[in-house]
């Protein structure tokens, strides 16, 4: 399967998240998603996670990816990765640390 292939399908999930085609397929085929409705126009579906939710999810071109995304190949899977990390000042902030320890 070409890199071209397998990265032209990426999706936008209503729960701000980014996937790819094959990520969906893996988890509708290994049960940890459920498929319940597919759209053909416009192009999109609705599957249920593990935990019950629904989610949607959409196709966009890959070009429209954050920033903070994107697709990388390992064999044959394909996926969306998170590619910045927060800024530790930030962070440190969040969990109550001073600035510098």
């Amino acid at each position: 399967m070409s890199e071209e292939l397998r990265t032209e399908t990426v999706l936008e999930g209503s729960d701000g998240s980014y996937y790819t085609g094959w990520e969906v397929a893996r988890r509708i085929r290994a049960g940890d998603w459920k498929r319940c409705l597919r759209q053909a126009d416009p192009d999109r579906q609705l599957v249920e996670t593990e935990s019950g939710e629904l989610l949607l999810l959409v196709p966009i071109d890959p070009g429209a990816l954050p920033a903070r995304a994107e697709v990388r190949l390992e064999g044959e899977a394909a996926r969306v990765v998170r590619t910045r990390r927060r800024c530790r000042r930030l962070r440190d902030r969040q969990y109550g640390f001073p600035d510098g320890q």
